[in-house]
């Protein structure tokens, strides 16, 4: 039987969101075939299985819920290639005028 959003638990798609935006609902979320770790440091891994996986920016309280993607338009998918892995590496920003560096903000 094929994984889908709806066939996967609440807490495996919960763990499928990546990063969360920090003003709405949306998040961008893995979907298709993948299996997403974390280590201690909080470092991210996303292992794509042989049917490929997409990085989506999806509302997060629907897809947890029920599986549903809505997508919100803001940023294309991104396709994942079967059978490689990501690691998700926090982009960062330098201020010259507040001279420091921050975390990007979706």
């Amino acid at each position: 039987m094929k994984t889908t959003n709806k066939t996967l638990g609440r807490e495996q798609r919960l763990d499928r969101v990546i990063i969360r935006g920090e003003v709405s609902d949306h998040s961008h979320i893995v979907v298709g075939d993948a299996t997403i770790t974390r280590n201690d440091n909080g470092e991210i891994e996303i292992s794509v299985g042989n049917e490929g996986a997409t990085l989506r920016h999806l509302l997060e309280s629907l897809f947890v819920e029920s599986g549903q993607e809505v997508w919100t338009k803001e940023h294309a998918d991104i396709e994942l290639t079967p059978n490689h892995t990501y690691s998700h590496v926090q982009q960062k920003e330098y201020d010259p005028y507040a001279d420091t560096i921050r975390e990007v903000r979706d």
